[in-house]
């Protein structure tokens, strides 16, 4: 396991958030550093921020050579309101690490958050290095009833599931302080599956899931705030809400996610460009992995192009998982498709509820936009669907062929 020697200070002011425009605001590559973070309101007034970094990224050294190797990594974080204004809490944390088994450093502190809406900056750096990388949280503590009033944990390992992704018959435990004393728990178990996005020419909207129809499990009650059951497969809805509106969403996905480490996490990315037939032959092949590989030896005409090709479309997958997870997979939903077939965006604006996506220069003919909007969603607040237009056939379909043509390479 790891020690945390933490110093903590705190200040005020307040601060004018700079410009919502971003450049490869994506780009998983251009970043040194990839810490994942998680919010818990366990209180009315204040709130956990659990952090998580692979030890692989970390500089680690040692004062001598008795004295153990050990990480330095500071935690800052701003909260901030609509405005983007600096409100009154601003914590840093020093953090001495031990290197622990699994590869994971994970931590938490605590900081001040008032009930409300709002954002949180943190800043992780690693202090040894002299590298640092930012992130914005949106918080929600409107209610208790929000996704962040719950904790999903590892009944084995007892840390929390930063993704909210579990493995099939996996058992789980919630935790939810601000709901210890309300009894009437519910989870639900949703039926059918997660269609892939049409592309961004149909005139149809993904399909979103619903509770229409959906199975109530039971979840076990271990003491006040604190229940557990196991996760069979599908996905689930976790909620103290009367009306439905808001809860916990827990997705079952591969065993290695969000990287793709199986055979059966490579089949369904490509159907992005495959046609339906061949999509239908991987399927039904007994070796859908052979398979598979000789597509993108057609692709790219020679095995050593095709691992390139391979090596860039899933890391795409997987940056994809990280980044615009939702109710489903990151790279199922519509921020997904777009980021595979096209990759980085040379340029994201972004706002409260909208990212516009630019490829190309600006004021160019070849310049291309997308437009997400957020969409609110009992199961979500990552859900963004995209504003679809039938002029962007042209452009879909010469990106498609150019992968099938081999001519996509590393950004």
């Amino acid at each position: 396991m790891f020690s945390l020697a933490v110093v903590l200070a705190a200040c005020s002011g307040t601060t004018n958030l700079q410009t919502g425009t971003y450049r490869y605001l994506y780009d998983y590559e251009s970043r040194e550093l990839h810490p994942e973070y998680l919010l818990y309101h366990d209180s009315d007034d204040s709130s956990q921020i659990w952090f998580r970094v692979h030890s692989s990224e970390l500089l680690y050294s040692r004062a001598n050579s008795s004295s153990p190797f050990q990480a330095k990594i500071g935690l800052k974080a701003s909260l901030m309101d609509k405005h983007g204004v600096v409100k009154d809490t601003l914590a840093i944390r020093i953090v001495d690490a031990m290197r622990d088994q699994s590869g994971w450093l994970t931590g938490n502190f605590r900081l001040a958050i008032p009930q409300g809406e709002w954002s949180l900056l943190v800043t992780m750096s690693d202090l040894s290095k002299g590298s640092e990388q930012s992130a914005y949280l949106r918080v929600d503590k409107t209610s208790p009833l929000t996704s962040q009033n719950y904790l999903l944990v590892n009944y084995e390992s007892d840390e929390p599931i930063f993704t909210g992704f579990v493995s099939p018959g996996q058992t789980v435990e919630v935790y939810s302080a601000r709901n210890a004393e309300v009894r009437s728990a519910q989870l639900f178990r949703i039926n059918g599956e997660v269609k892939l996005p049409p592309p961004p020419f149909s005139p149809n909207q993904p399909e979103l899931p619903t509770l229409q129809g959906a199975v109530v499990q039971n979840a076990n009650l271990i003491e006040p705030g604190h229940w557990s059951f196991v996760i069979p497969g599908g996905n689930y809805f976790f909620t103290h809400d009367e009306m439905l509106k808001s809860g916990l969403s827990i997705k079952t996905s591969g065993a290695f996610y969000p990287e793709v480490r199986q055979v059966s996490s490579l089949e369904w990315p490509i159907r992005y460009i495959t046609t339906k037939t061949e999509h239908e032959d991987i399927q039904k092949n007994n070796y859908p992995k052979k398979q598979i590989d000789q597509f993108w030896i057609e692709c790219a005409g020679s095995k050593d192009h095709a691992r390139e090709l391979i090596r860039i479309y899933y890391s795409r997958v997987e940056e994809a998982n990280l980044y615009f997870a939702s109710f489903t997979e990151g790279w199922r939903t519509d921020r997904g498709m777009i980021h595979l077939l096209f990759g980085n965006p040379a340029k994201v604006t972004r706002w409260e509820n909208t990212e516009i996506w630019q490829y190309g220069e600006e004021g160019t003919p070849g310049m291309l936009q997308f437009v997400f909007r957020k969409v609110d969603s009992p199961f979500s607040n990552n859900v963004y669907l995209l504003d679809r237009d039938p002029n962007f056939r042209p452009y879909w379909e010469k990106m498609v062929q150019t992968w099938r043509s081999g001519r996509v390479y590393a950004e």
